[in-house]
């Protein structure tokens, strides 16, 4: 009786053994995984971020970049998105409302500001840009004063969202505005090497060190900030850990080497 009780522990410790075993490959090999949606200007800061947040916490991270428009369209048609950032107001709070984001987890992660800029090879420029400091809305009335054209990106992104708001607020004469075509995926930057004499209203951040243009005039605007919102669903365990990395001093830093201003 002995030696067949003895045998019977030696056989469900091999048991336990072989479970533990078995558990540890299992958690071993599990794969979490991360779906970003954000907005073309957030490229390059945003796939450095994610770079390192995939490498210290293990993560697969898929980021994704288009207009605010297309992804919310798809976040409600049911895509799998964990994360979507974008700093324009409309759509974010469509999203709250149809109860698509978890409302206890926005991260305020940058802000931006409205640029004017033209090209540095602008031959018919005013001479009063020339040294000066205009205000944005000094600007503006200055290239209204002759036939001159303007760019803005389409409304579905939050660049064209705030410069078609802020013209708005301007009676304009002489000054033709353009706005993006939404399936134009040519950035404005290149439009205006193209069309060297004309000027686009765009973010700060979308120059990215574009040597070819110049800034002439700025406006601040607290409106103007970047929300991550975590998406409801399946895995916001995950998206909520990405939202606490966007806020630490290295990623807040990334953003900022990249035209994003940090509060």
């Amino acid at each position: 009786m002995i030696c067949t009780f003895k045998k019977k522990i030696n056989f469900l410790s091999i048991l336990i053994f072989g479970l533990v075993i078995t558990l540890t490959q299992v958690n071993a090999n599990a794969v979490r995984n991360l779906t970003i949606y954000a907005e073309p200007n957030l490229f390059v800061a945003l796939t450095k971020i994610a770079r390192i947040y995939s490498q210290n916490f293990s993560v697969n991270v898929s980021v994704n970049f288009n207009s605010s428009l297309d992804f919310v369209d798809e976040i409600d048609s049911g895509e799998p998105a964990d994360i979507f950032i974008s700093a324009h107001p409309i759509f974010a709070e469509t999203m709250k409302q149809k109860g698509l984001i978890d409302v206890y987890n926005i991260g305020y992660i940058a802000n931006d500001e409205l640029i004017l800029v033209t090209s540095n090879n602008n031959k018919e420029l005013p001479v009063k840009f020339i040294g000066s400091n205009l205000s944005l809305e000094e600007a503006i009335k200055l290239i209204d004063k002759s036939k001159n054209n303007i760019i803005l990106d389409h409304e579905g992104n939050s660049s064209g969202y705030f410069a078609k708001s802020f013209l708005q607020n301007f009676t304009l004469e002489n000054l033709s505005v353009f706005s993006k075509l939404p399936e134009d995926r040519n950035s404005i930057v290149r439009d205006l090497s193209s069309d060297p004499n004309s000027y686009a209203l765009i973010f700060a951040s979308h120059l990215r060190h574009a040597k070819n243009l110049q800034i002439l005039a700025r406006k601040k605007d607290k409106n103007i900030y970047y929300r991550a919102l975590v998406i409801a669903g399946d895995n916001m365990e995950v998206a909520r850990e990405f939202l606490k990395f966007l806020k630490k001093t290295q990623s807040q830093k990334i953003l900022q080497e990249h035209g994003f201003f940090i509060n």
